[in-house]
């Protein structure tokens, strides 16, 4: 299988309006530009990133169902595998995905509520999309929580229950990084990929991902930084903690009733 930077793809119908939303964001076109010059030049210098850039230019319209079959295409064979958080935000994304891989698996991770609320401020991305537009979340926004944890977590719930079981799997992202070799050989049986001790040994090694550091000077993001800036996998043990989190000011907050009936649901 081949995990892609974060494309954000599915937010939109077509290519070019894709590049309308890189017009005031930039940074969000870099996981693209480097997956599609990894995958048609197997290498992401910044000729191939222009190359790239020019080849999705020429391309406007073409819809982001046909980019991602030709992403297909051009992966020999692997699996695509796409992890854009964006998707989750946008009302459409997920439907977009399902019409385009009708096959597709879906592996929804799960993290406590206070930590991806940290994170997300953290990372300057505690925003939504909105009609393509991406819109900050003040960190006094008192329903940043709804808007950053609880939001796109129902949605996906809600979208799975038209899905297969089988084609289905829910995990807390703190169990699979407290015990990953068991988890990734339960992931690797579901999707039907090997899943001996040669295909776990890789598994581990996110640091040998062709995203796991910054890109091109024309294209350097496109993952999380703080991965990028440290891709290993570290030895975690998961400590359960309070449904509450902690607000930029410092103040200690109890999550409302709904996330935390969807946290307890998850096994927070």
């Amino acid at each position: 299988m081949f995990g892609l930077a974060e494309t954000n793809l599915f937010v939109r119908d077509t290519v070019g309006e894709l590049q309308e939303i890189y017009r005031y964001r930039a940074r969000l076109e870099s996981g693209l530009l480097r997956s599609v010059a990894e995958l048609a030049f197997s290498e992401q210098t910044e000729e191939t990133i222009e190359a790239a850039r020019g080849w999705l230019a020429d391309n406007g319209g073409l819809s982001t169902a046909e980019l991602f079959r030709t992403m297909q295409a051009w992966a020999a064979g692997r699996g695509l595998i796409d992890k854009s958080p964006a998707h989750v935000f946008s009302p459409l994304a997920l439907e977009r995905i399902q019409g385009t891989i009708p096959e597709a698996r879906y592996l929804h991770l799960t993290r406590h509520p206070a930590d991806t609320i940290r994170s997300a401020f953290q990372l300057n991305l505690g925003t939504r999309w909105s009609k393509g537009r991406r819109e900050r979340f003040p960190d006094t926004d008192p329903d940043a929580p709804d808007k950053i944890w609880l939001n796109p977590h129902r949605a996906i719930v809600t979208f799975l229950q038209k899905i297969p079981a089988a084609r289905q799997m829910r995990l807390k992202g703190e169990d699979l990084l407290s015990a990953p070799a068991h988890h990734l050989a339960a992931i690797a049986e579901w999707l039907g990929i090997g899943s001996g001790k040669h295909e776990i040994e890789a598994m581990m090694h996110p640091e040998n991902s062709p995203f796991a550091t910054f890109g091109p000077a024309n294209a350097p993001f496109g993952n999380d930084p703080h991965f990028m800036e440290s891709a290993e996998l570290r030895p975690y043990t998961y400590h359960p903690r309070p449904l509450e989190w902690e607000t930029p000011d410092g103040r200690i907050v109890e999550l409302n009733e709904t996330i935390r009936s969807y946290a307890v649901r998850f096994g927070y």
